[in-house]
């Protein structure tokens, strides 16, 4: 019966798979030579001597080993046993067995040393051809798999480098935010404290002096309608004093330097009380010390919180909460006053502090939300993570 080449050809991938034969027998050699070539496969070769078959598994890289078992000088065993370890890799090539020895022993020991399939002399022409494709077939599969796999290490490879360097660009920024932070933060309590000794020294000294001529000039007045609105002049003036004295204290607070947050945010809600604000409780139970720098931020974020409390809210109590969370410090402001919705408030005269409060926290590499609505009160939590804020070097 004539063979069907049509059924045994291969497909054009696996036409030009590297197929060696090593056989002693020139006619075995021969046949499959011809079989192979007949079939569409244009990569064969083939050997009688079993030292140039070995010395071929290795310059050749074969895709598939047609080994004859018994042979003179090297048997089937020894080559077996050379081009099948791990070691090899991919580069290792499937063995199919040629061989007339049909004992259990012999099919055990070439199949423990590696071969993938037996082929049984005299083999059928159809069956050896499409065994031989379905091995070449999974060869391909096995080169593709380890292409695609060195190709994605590859990729990871280039990805990790990537990577790395984003990471190093993105450390070098949050450096720089840092940096940048630490700067602003310090600039701004310099022009603080240069604006609260301006005050100090120049405009409360002269309400004082005010306030002495006022004192002197009401001991020689016995009208008493000038008497009148002299006290009421002196009354004035002392209000004034006690209101730079509190800008003095909001400008710059001591405690904040001598103290830190906790106490400085105890004197301010305390002097707010005293004047007519919302009565306070305060939590504050850190058992972390934050940077001098940190404490501005979540200070500045309070008292402006406290202000729109104040001011904005008419709320008649606060609750200030200070507590360790994670790796930072979270702040929460919340009051009992009117409430607002906070997707309704564009930046506007009243409500400048809202964007204020989260430009400061978001500067830190923290945040800061404000959940309220409107009769329902107002909650600003803000929180920032120690060691955001780095020491200026400059």
């Amino acid at each position: 019966m004539p063979l069907d080449i049509d059924v045994v050809r291969p497909p054009e991938r696996l036409a030009g798979a590297r197929v060696l034969i090593v056989d002693d027998e020139p006619a075995n050699t021969r046949l499959l030579e011809r079989l192979l070539g007949e079939a569409g496969y244009t990569a064969v070769r083939a050997t009688n001597d079993p030292l140039e078959g070995l010395m071929l598994c290795e310059t050749w890289t074969p895709d598939l080993l047609l080994l004859d078992l018994h042979m003179p000088e090297v048997d089937g065993y020894s080559i077996l046993r050379q081009v099948t370890e791990p070691e090899r890799g991919v580069s290792r090539p499937l063995v199919v067995v040629l061989t007339a020895d049909v004992t259990p022993a012999a099919r055990e020991r070439a199949l423990s040393l590696g071969a993938t399939d037996f082929l049984t002399k005299p083999f059928d022409h159809l069956e050896a051809l499409l065994r031989i494709r379905n091995h070449l077939a999974t060869r391909r599969m096995e080169l593709d798999l380890a292409e695609y796999a060195g190709a994605l290490e590859e990729r990871v490879a280039e990805r990790t480098v990537e990577l790395r360097e984003s990471l190093e660009q993105l450390r070098q920024t949050l450096e720089q935010r840092r940096l940048l932070a630490a700067r602003l933060v310090t600039a701004q309590e310099e022009e603080r404290r240069h604006i609260a000794a301006d005050i100090h020294d120049d405009t409360i000294q002269t309400m004082v002096a005010v306030g002495i001529r006022l004192e002197l000039l009401m001991r020689g007045l016995t009208d008493p309608a000038l008497l009148d609105e002299m006290n009421a002049l002196r009354a004035t003036v002392s209000d004034s004093m006690s209101g730079l004295r509190r800008l003095l204290f909001e400008l710059r607070p001591m405690s904040l330097e001598r103290g830190g947050l906790a106490d400085a945010l105890e004197e301010y809600l305390e002097q707010a009380a005293t004047a007519g604000g919302p009565a306070y409780a305060l939590d504050a139970s850190l058992a972390t010390k934050p940077a001098y720098e940190e404490n501005v931020v979540l200070y500045r974020i309070a008292q402006e919180a406290l202000v729109n409390a104040r001011k904005h809210a008419a709320a008649t109590s606060v609750t200030v909460t200070l507590a360790d969370d994670g790796n930072g410090v979270r702040l929460e402001v919340r009051d009992d006053g009117r409430g607002f919705a906070p997707d309704l408030v564009a930046p506007q005269r009243g409500h400048l502090g809202l964007p204020s409060m989260m430009e400061r926290a978001e500067l830190s590499g923290g945040w800061c939300r404000i959940e309220s609505a409107p009769g329902a009160g107002t909650t600003v939590t803000a929180w920032i993570p120690l060691g955001s804020i780095a020491e200026d070097p400059v």
